[in-house]
């Protein structure tokens, strides 16, 4: 019975076009989920535990992109077309873990230098990671909404993001076990090999035509328009939300497990694989309702899961607490990604546009975050952050299905 059900649901869902955008997305994804939750904490400990100097970092990054998104499209994207532009990033992301693979080798181990001038050593790292978000992710979120169908995407989409999932149950643990026994040396090699084997499944991707036609003055002038707000509001409060997930948590999960690199892989993995069982048992559900009411309810539940990491004091509250907000998460990014793409395919020819709007708000989402970190951390203790990241994902159920951009 069940090898029926998944012979359907790979029959269905599995366009060789999809195929192609989901083994490229996964390869990326491994690397991601290898060096997720230690990346921060490796710029935590290299940056003299300082977490102003962390979150500086990922400010000049996020706002250093906001500003050259549109640009990067007309200089880029058009210049080179989104296959190849893809393959580029390919190489960006690889040099990315590869200075990373450098420092860590060659001046971590005799760091003598002044508070905040280890950011200098990080500078090659913002440009190569600057370099592979203008590259990657417009051409591949306007590929996935150009490359899939409206009535299986929903579906298609969930395949994917199961997949990742089930990634996340395994990457942390091996992360945890390499940086017990063999150091960040060797995370970094994989995902610098990762990287380059992603090179196989974008170079099947069919040439996408898309041309980004928006001057930098248009792009601003839409991005900043009534009609867009709703959206822009979502996307923001996304960003802002994924800020205190990638970079706080990490942190705040490393400091309550004493530093044990094994534990916090662990207690991740663990995590994971129970959310799995729990969506296998519920996961009909968000078939009887719509999407965008399933994103509505979705965020609500999302939002209190922050609220209960809040109130963690033990490893088995964020084992437990962490399990509610994955599943929890699994409702409301999967109807917010479906909305989202099903948003861009409707723009037709200016689904490329669409997507600058949502890269720069979601970025910008982010840097706000950063700042509003800066500003109040000297004050308030890790968690208390968490009932920030509680408010701004309330904010990505305004996502309409009727967001057009005005052509």
């Amino acid at each position: 019975m069940l090898r029926a059900i998944n012979n359907k649901l790979i029959r269905k869902n599995l366009t060789h076009n999809f195929r192609m955008i989901y083994f490229s997305r996964i390869t990326l994804n491994s690397a991601t989920q290898l060096l997720g939750l230690f990346l921060p904490i490796f710029l935590y400990q290299f940056l003299d535990f300082s977490l102003f100097w962390v979150i500086v970092y990922y400010l000049i990054s996020d706002l250093l992109y906001a500003s050259l998104v549109a640009v990067g499209c007309r200089q880029i994207m058009n210049r080179f077309g989104i296959k190849r532009s893809l393959q580029l990033s390919v190489f960006f992301g690889a040099a990315f873990y590869a200075v990373f693979f450098l420092i860590n080798h060659y001046i971590a181990p005799h760091n003598q230098l002044v508070e905040g001038y280890q950011l200098w050593w990080l500078a090659p790292t913002i440009f190569f990671s600057l370099f592979f978000r203008l590259t990657h992710w417009i051409p591949f979120h306007t590929n996935v909404a150009k490359l899939t169908e409206r009535h299986i995407r929903a579906s298609q989409l969930s395949f994917m993001e199961a997949t990742m999932m089930a990634l996340g149950a395994v990457m942390p643990i091996v992360g945890g076990l390499a940086l017990e026994y063999l150091g960040y040396s060797t995370l970094f090699f994989l995902a610098v090999s990762i990287y380059l084997i992603s090179l196989i499944p974008f170079s099947q991707l069919p040439q996408v035509k898309e041309k980004f036609s928006w001057t930098y003055r248009e792009t601003w002038r839409h991005f900043l328009s009534k009609k867009m707000r709703g959206s822009v509001l979502a996307y923001a409060g996304d960003g802002a939300e994924n800020v205190v997930g990638s970079i706080i948590w990490p942190i705040f999960i490393w400091q309550l497990l004493s530093g044990n690199y094994l534990q916090v892989g662990a207690i991740s993995s663990v995590i994971i694989l129970a959310t799995i069982v729990l969506q296998i048992m519920v996961g009909n559900l968000i078939d009887n309702l719509p999407s965008r009411r399933w994103l509505r309810y979705g965020t609500v539940l999302y939002s209190f899961g922050w609220v209960l990491k809040a109130l963690i004091n033990s490893a088995f509250q964020v084992f437990l607490f962490s399990t509610y907000h994955n599943l929890s998460r699994v409702f409301a990014r999967t109807s917010f990604d479906a909305l989202n793409y099903d948003i861009a395919a409707d723009q037709g020819h200016y689904v490329d546009e669409y997507t600058v709007i949502r890269e720069m708000a979601i970025v910008f989402g982010k840097a706000l975050m950063c700042i509003f970190i800066i500003l109040i951390s000297p004050f308030l203790a890790l968690r208390y952050l968490f009932l920030v990241a509680a408010l701004a994902s309330l904010l990505m159920s305004l996502l309409k299905p009727d967001q057009l951009v005005d052509n």
